[in-house]
């Protein structure tokens, strides 16, 4: 029965009910739908705001039904998901409301406190800022659908951006629609039956069958006789002392560019014979993270790409100069003996020891300025990446090298190398980082492995 009303007009009765709910204050209270009125001529649901618990109305948006929005509110109050997303009279979204803008500051937040790389979060915020936000920043999460995530990566590809570049797009909207199915207070702001990116394509597609998505194919990978030309040209056009030697760091102990550029004396045990990679160099990419106007100012990482240390053994043509760098670094005499070297890298090592609790050297910080670098630039610290990338161009453009082979596929020639010299996969992936299943999908296509295997067999029948 309806309440009724004190002015003594009759009481409006609701056209469809809910089902009971408590409030926070402990009282009972249902959703309620309403026929037209002159204030509301499309009708309007009544119910209880879940943020602040106070009396909210609803009106059927263009094209919907009062029992649909009534089905709506009812839906969402059930599966705890928000519905604070409102428009003005205009049918813009008001300021603060929940929309793509709102919920990629909160997907930022969520990587923060996940502790994200900072790089990884700066990357991330590029790509809402440059492809994400202007195109659909002011759209309503509760109306984000397929379309807008497809007209984002439809975009990206039409600027000839390179797939890993739209699988970067593709994930950061992935990431943003977790945070919206994300419970916390107030309620989800999407429901988990929600899937704007439905059919949406972004991944980065192998090109064989039955190759992984990370499969590096023969004619990409670097031959052993390339990469000695490699090093011949860079002896000779090579704008550090240091470039050719690096090169063969990489195509023989197979570091990433960070890596490599963030090795110091004390990370080499020369008699070991070993190289200890414990960190990455690195340097913001643009003026906004070290100020407008300032300087970059690079930093050493206390750990390689995927956070475990390890350690690599090196050539033995690659000693004489590695102990020469290290006493250069340590500021000893260049034609030092390896003893003498190995006993200064052991003092320092036990210096930095003593500056830590854990009594381990690598966990010591010590400063850019006073660091033993391997391979300074002429500032007398290491160089940043794109110094690097053009100093290399000169010795690919000296030596023919193709340009379809990064400088990054070294560390795939240092693979297949140690393959080559009987070393088992388990072996290889410890040297390089990786577990062995990622690595060997780098190399082996199984389906390829298999039908060689079955050759034999064929060729009788």
């Amino acid at each position: 029965m309806a309440r009724p009303r004190k002015d003594g007009k009759p009481a409006v009765r609701a056209l469809r009910v809910g089902r009971e709910r408590i409030s926070a204050s402990g009282k009972k209270w249902r959703v309620r739908s309403y026929a037209s009125t002159d204030g509301a001529p499309y009708g309007r649901v009544v119910y209880l705001a879940p943020t602040t618990g106070k009396p909210t109305s609803a009106v059927p948006k263009l094209g919907q039904t009062l029992d649909e929005l009534f089905d709506q509110v009812e839906r969402a109050l059930t599966l705890k998901v928000a519905m604070g997303s409102t428009v003005d009279g205009d049918g813009q979204p008001e300021p603060g409301c929940r929309d793509i803008d709102a919920l990629s500051k909160m997907y930022l937040d969520y990587l923060r406190l996940k502790g994200r790389d900072d790089d990884y979060i700066v990357n991330r915020a590029s790509i809402l800022r440059k492809w994400i936000l202007p195109m659909i920043g002011s759209v309503l999460v509760a109306d984000w659908c397929s379309e807008h995530s497809q007209s984002v990566i439809t975009k990206a590809r039409a600027g000839e951006l390179g797939p890993a570049r739209v699988a970067d797009i593709g994930s950061t909207l992935s990431g943003m629609r977790k945070t919206a199915w994300r419970r916390r207070p107030g309620g989800r702001w999407l429901s988990p039956d929600e899937n704007p990116m439905e059919e949406v394509e972004y991944s980065r597609v192998a090109t064989r069958q039955g190759a992984s998505r990370n499969y590096v194919p023969p004619q990409r990978r670097p031959a052993t006789s390339s990469v000695e030309k490699a090093i011949q040209a860079a002896a000779e056009v090579g704008r550090w002392v240091w470039l050719p030697f690096i090169i063969s760091i990489a195509a023989f102990c197979a570091l990433r560019l960070s890596e490599q550029l963030g090795l110091r004396a004390v990370d080499v045990d020369l008699r070991s014979r070993l190289l200890d990679v414990n960190g990455a160099w690195s340097v913001p990419p643009s003026g906004k993270r070290a100020g407008q106007g300032k300087v970059r100012v690079g930093q050493r990482k206390p750990h390689p790409k995927n956070k475990m240390w390890r350690t690599v053994p090196y050539r033995g043509s690659q000693h004489d100069m590695l102990r020469r760098l290290c006493a250069l670094a340590l500021d000893l005499p260049e034609g030092a003996e390896t003893e003498a070297v190995a006993d200064a890298i052991d003092a320092e090592r036990e210096r930095r020891a003593a500056l830590v609790s854990t009594g381990d050297w690598r966990e010591a910080r010590v400063s850019v300025a006073d660091e033993c670098w391997l391979f300074p630039g002429e500032d007398g610290q290491p160089p940043t990446s794109e110094q690097f990338n053009a100093a290399w161009h000169v010795v690919r453009d000296a030596c023919d090298w193709p340009k379809y082979i990064p400088y990054k596929n070294l560390r795939h020639h240092a693979a297949l190398w140690w393959k080559e010299l009987g070393f088992a996969w388990e072996t290889i992936a410890a040297w390089e980082g990786h577990s062995v299943r990622t690595l060997m999908s780098y190399y082996l296509i199984a389906s390829e492995d298999a039908t060689r295997k079955a050759r034999t067999k064929l060729d009788l029948l």
